[in-house]
């Protein structure tokens, strides 16, 4: 018990420096998959008071129309919820809202697009757009990704770090460089990027589509996490793919994930495409332990960009850890495609399951699709817009559990049409005319943007130049089937449980959480010491579904006896426990049951009238004096450790480039050796922190550069400088304690 604390503590302190900054947080259920939003409105009668939403949680702010604009402000990417400096995006511009008066512009270097990824502790993800048809040297450098630090007290912005260029040329080979969409769920995030490559040697142009996964809980360093999977289909060369969006569907365990291309052909023509990607989150980890074990098509996404043939380094995988590997990267063919018509009536109408593939026949007055197991479904038809190529745009919203729907948005701009689409589980894809299309004058003075409400929920559209705003509700009271699920999930919308349905609450009253949806009938036993069985039963009042992997039960005795390997009884309402016993004395037994994956759900319990008699085992305290002693006596020595490393480890890249650039000037003719140091420099500040096993990349790619006779010569002068001060500064620092 005592060695494997003390192992503990040893590795909390050797692993501080490499803690993230921005703490985990989780967003609200209607965000879950997407935030793309950060204003709404908690009333539209009173269109100056503002929900503002940051990584879920929410502040409730009013701006008046002297500040800000509506149709401004709706656009705002906001980066903090700090009220008298409120940091935002707007217009590819980073600014501050100080005091609710007045707008300034922030000071930031570089250069924002539009692709913006809020996190939290004034942190942002930021993909730029790259768009250098002539391949001409860009004025400043961009990075392919990085994030952004938002200084609230300096009013400044920083990258934080970065994925830049792998040589001073990159910008050769980038034509086209765009994240088109993202998803986020468990802890991880996916950029769907477009991007077009020159290929010098053929001398050609690939476009292709990425998706990059990113692990959130890597904090600050997820860059370091990043891997790629890549497509590149033949339709990709002979079509300009002008959208790319997530289809997720989230009533299938795990999420069955497709992509919806559109492309615009030759002939002016839009071609929609659904692009189905089987075991997605698997694929990413697969991709990291084939590149660390060498296999062959896994290469590194900058070497790709490049058109340079080049394998991964071998090396240990480890989950979300790039180790010497900077973005691993694969190509991979999708597993089923299907095309997709938007083709609709002037009314409601019919769709097969988005994911279902179909036979179609189409003619002039009629549109027809039919899949395997279905009805065909005939449409006459009112406009085509696969045959329309002016803007357009489509949108895609999911819902997780217990909600589980899917909505589509779909506007286009000349035929001044808007339709929203909905489907929910594996049933019918249902399209409807969207509720304000009639309210524009037209849709060219609506922004080309569906913008979620979250509280009350629903969707919103605003006018660009008269401020007006056009709004739904969706009552998603209706749609939870159970007392469990309305309080748990609904409450934050005025949710009640009333005459056994949900429904919206209609007057201000305290909704109460406890004994509410379920009570504890009985327990036994009702005494419990370190001699008799520590199984704890509790019979509920009605059986408990817990549905989703997601819900669970914390049951406990007191603040400090608590139940593990908790099992439900195959009637649902009887469930087994082991009770931990810490603290003697009678106690109430307490259950709740929570999700932990969502921000905005609120935690029900039902507490036993009856209570257990406890007699506690005594505690022995001594391997805590010990544990303690030891850990106060470590942590000096540790932290001295630390800093002694940190130290020698610069004193001996301070060697290293001392000998690497004595050794270059022999070779300076060689204009490749110049641009090579360069590149070292580069891969550096990408992986600044996994430095020590980068240094053994650098030493690997300098064997091919330098003869063999001068490296062994350098390596002997760096053993006699730098190991040697290490061993005698390790032992002063022991004598001097």
């Amino acid at each position: 018990m005592l060695i494997p604390n003390l192992f503990t503590i040893m590795q909390l302190f050797l692993s501080i420096q490499y803690s993230y900054s921005f703490r985990r947080f989780k967003h609200a259920q209607l965000t879950y998959y997407k935030a793309l939003d950060s204003v709404s409105f908690r009333s539209f009668y009173e269109l100056t008071s503002y929900d503002i939403y940051v990584a879920g949680e929410t502040i409730t702010i009013d701006i008046p129309t002297s500040v800000v604009n509506v149709s401004d402000i709706v656009n705002w990417k906001v980066v903090n919820l700090r009220r008298n400096k409120l940091m935002f995006v707007h217009k590819n511009k980073p600014q501050i809202l100080i005091d609710r008066k007045r707008i300034e512009d922030i000071e930031f270097s570089g250069k924002l697009s539009d692709s913006i990824i809020v996190f939290s502790d004034d942190e942002a993800l930021h993909v730029p757009t790259i768009f250098n048809p002539n391949l001409t040297k860009p004025v400043p450098e961009w990075n392919y990704i990085e994030l952004l630090y938002f200084d609230p007290k300096n009013v400044k912005v920083s990258v934080k770090r970065s994925l830049p260029w792998l040589k001073e040329d990159d910008w050769k080979f980038i034509k086209e460089w765009k994240m088109m969409d993202y998803i986020h769920f468990d802890d991880k995030l996916y950029l769907l990027i477009k991007r077009s490559i020159w290929n010098e040697k053929t001398k050609n142009v690939t476009q292709e589509i990425s998706i990059i996964r990113l692990c959130l809980n890597k904090g600050s360093e997820l860059l370091s996490s990043a891997i790629e999977i890549r497509y590149n289909r033949p339709e990709f060369q002979t079509n300009q793919i002008t959208g790319a969006i997530f289809i997720c569907l989230s009533y299938y365990k795990p999420e069955k994930i497709l992509l919806l291309i559109t492309k615009e052909a030759s002939n002016k023509s839009l071609v929609h495409t659904r692009y189905f990607i089987d075991e997605f989150v698997s694929l990413f980890d697969e991709t990291g332990q084939e590149c660390a074990s060498g296999a062959n098509n896994y290469t590194l996404m900058r070497y790709h960009l490049r058109s340079e043939t080049r394998s991964c380094q071998k090396t240990t995988y480890k989950n979300c850890s790039s180790n010497e590997n900077t973005v691993p990267s694969v190509e991979l063919n999708f597993d089923q495609i299907s095309d997709y018509h938007f083709i609709f009536n002037d009314d409601k109408m019919i769709h097969l399951p988005f994911e279902d593939a179909y036979n179609h026949s189409l003619n002039q007055t009629h549109f027809c699709h039919q899949t395997s197991g279905w009805e065909q479904i005939c449409t006459e038809i009112h406009k085509n817009f696969n045959q329309d190529n002016s803007i357009q745009k489509v949108e895609a919203f999911f819902y997780g559990y217990p909600l589980l729907r899917l909505h589509l948005r779909y506007i286009n701009v000349r035929l001044n049409e808007s339709k929203y689409c909905n489907q929910v589980g594996y049933g019918y894809l249902f399209c409807f005319n969207i509720y304000y299309k009639s309210n524009y004058s037209s849709i060219d003075d609506a922004h080309l943007h569906n913008y979620l409400n979250h509280r009350p929920p629903g969707f919103f559209g605003v006018t660009k130049y008269s401020n007006r705003i056009f709004y739904k509700f969706r009552d998603l009271c209706h749609l939870y089937k159970s007392c469990i699920h309305c309080l748990m999930y609904g409450m934050h919308t005025k949710c009640i449980w009333s005459d056994s349905r949900c429904e919206i609450k209609k007057e201000q009253n305290v909704i109460q959480a406890v004994n509410n949806c379920f009570k504890v009938d009985r327990i036994s036993p009702l005494k419990f010491n370190s001699s008799l069985p520590e199984t704890l039963t509790i019979e509920f009042d009605k059986p408990l579904k817990l549905t989703d992997s997601q819900e669970y039960l914390d049951i406990k005795a007191g603040p400090h006896n608590y139940c593990t390997n908790i099992k439900q009884n195959h009637n649902g309402s009887i469930f087994n426990c082991s009770l931990r016993l810490s603290e003697s004395g009678k106690f109430k037994i307490s259950v709740s049951l929570r999700n932990d994956r969502y921000a905005d759900t609120i935690l029900l319990s039902a507490l036993s009238t009856q209570k257990v008699d406890i007699v506690a085992p005594e505690a022995d305290y001594l391997p805590i004096v010990i544990l303690l002693f030891l850990a106060l006596f470590l942590i000096p020595f540790l932290l001295g450790f630390s800093k002694r490393n940190k130290k020698q480890l610069k004193k001996f890249k301070s060697i290293y480039k001392y000998d690497t650039n004595k050794n270059a000037k022999k070779f300076s003719n060689s204009r490749k050796k110049r641009v090579f140091s360069k590149t070292i420099s580069t891969v550096t500040r990408v992986q600044a922190q996994i430095l020590p096993s980068h240094m053994n990349t650098i030493y690997k790619s300098t064997l091919k550069t330098r003869p063999l006779s001068k490296l062994n010569n350098s390596w002997k002068k760096m053993s006699s400088v730098s190991r040697t001060p290490y061993l005698s500064n390790y032992f002063t620092f022991i004598n001097n304690k």
